[in-house]
């Protein structure tokens, strides 16, 4: 009851937000229907649900809706102008939307409620968002292909390609691409993880404007933890998903750090990787996995880590004491990535050990059925 509730919730609050009634009373029904998503999500790990057709109940269902949660948090969270009623009520749908994707169980509902939530993010941002509706289509178009073509790495290249462009038009669907992508882990998303940090990393070194850098930044590190989940060890993608939820963290962070506070600068940094903060223990974790696996790839990923790193270190703002900046809530992200990269609770990375066991096996049937299928 817990996964329907989480589904439905969203789209009753866009119901709601849809009756004519005060902006400060809309305000509170989207921030407390984020709010109330997050709990349902975070309960989902300890809940012994039984089985619903069409809906996944394992490990990595329930860390990606958390993390869709989160970010949905964050975004309300953020300072800033207030919103038109129509763009909070587009905002609960593409919740919802993405919520679905995340639980979802067989390909076609996973593709339908992508083209749910990419259909309600592009009209957000129409009419200056044209130009991504082909690159949205194109997007949506492979990973439907591949996830209904028999196991293979042609099926599991066009969907992981699919994920990525899908990733690259609309980023805030980064808290839940990366998840699904996992289900194809394999040679191709190792090899995409890899090209898309290296392209990030080249753009950052030739741009100087600051806009663009926590873009690429966030695109270039999402690519190493593509690469973490394509390599299909167990301490890969153990590596990969400790680093995915410090990124959403640290994201949270940037978008809720005050311009001129001092929490500003430091959710920067926690961008960058620098020890012991922000996503360094993930990036650790995953320099260890993959040095395991094949210290080859660590020939492009280590090149590729420190460019990143170093955009964001040579762009860092200016520190500084705003008004009420120590009441931010950008350090509740930060602590929280510190408590999750240091001091994780043994139950929780138990947990994430699970996950990891979980999709090792699944990426190990599905490589047998493709050898299958080509022999």
């Amino acid at each position: 009851m817990a996964t329907l509730l989480l589904l439905a919730l969203p789209f009753l609050a866009a119901a709601v937000l849809a009756i004519p009634q005060p902006c400060l009373l809309r305000h509170r029904v989207d921030a407390a229907s984020a709010w109330l998503v997050l709990a349902i999500a975070l309960s989902l790990p300890w809940q012994d649900a039984a089985a619903i057709p069409l809906l996944r109940q394992d490990q990595a269902g329930a860390l990606a809706a958390i993390l869709v949660a989160l970010a949905a948090v964050a975004v309300r969270s953020a300072p800033g102008r207030a919103k038109p009623s129509g763009d909070r009520i587009l905002g609960q749908v593409m919740l919802g939307g993405m919520l679905l994707a995340a639980v979802a169980n067989h390909p076609v509902l996973t593709a339908a409620a992508l083209a749910l939530t990419v259909a309600v993010a592009l009209a957000r941002d129409l009419p200056a968002g044209w130009y991504r509706v082909p690159l949205c289509g194109a997007g949506l178009g492979l990973v439907l292909f591949g996830s209904i073509l028999p196991p293979s790495p042609v099926a599991a290249g066009c969907a992981v390609l699919g994920l990525a462009t899908l990733v690259a038009a609309l980023p805030v669907l980064l808290p839940l691409l990366p998840l699904l992508a996992l289900r194809f882990a394999g040679p191709e998303l190792t090899a995409i993880g890899i090209g898309a940090t290296l392209a990030c990393a080249a753009g950052l070194l030739r741009r100087q404007a600051r806009a663009s850098t926590l873009k690429l930044v966030t695109f270039g590190q999402a690519g190493v933890v593509g690469m973490a989940f394509g390599l299909g060890t167990t301490e890969a993608v153990f590596a990969g998903a400790v680093l995915l939820i410090l990124l959403v963290l640290c994201q949270a962070a940037c978008l809720l750090a005050r311009v001129g506070g001092l929490a500003a600068p430091l959710a920067a940094a926690s961008m960058a990787g620098l020890p012991p903060f922000g996503l360094f223990p993930g990036l650790a974790l995953t320099v260890i996995a993959t040095a395991r696996y094949s210290p080859w790839l660590l020939v492009p990923l280590l090149p590729g880590a420190a460019a990143l790193g170093w955009a964001v270190i040579v762009r860092l703002p200016t520190p500084g004491i705003a008004p009420n900046d120590r009441w931010s809530p950008a350090w509740l992200p930060l602590a929280a990535a510190l408590l999750v990269g240091l001091f994780m609770p043994a139950s929780c990375a138990d947990w994430l050990r699970a996950l990891a066991v979980e999709a090792g096996a699944l990426a190990a049937q599905v490589r047998a059925v493709a050898a299958q299928v080509r022999g």
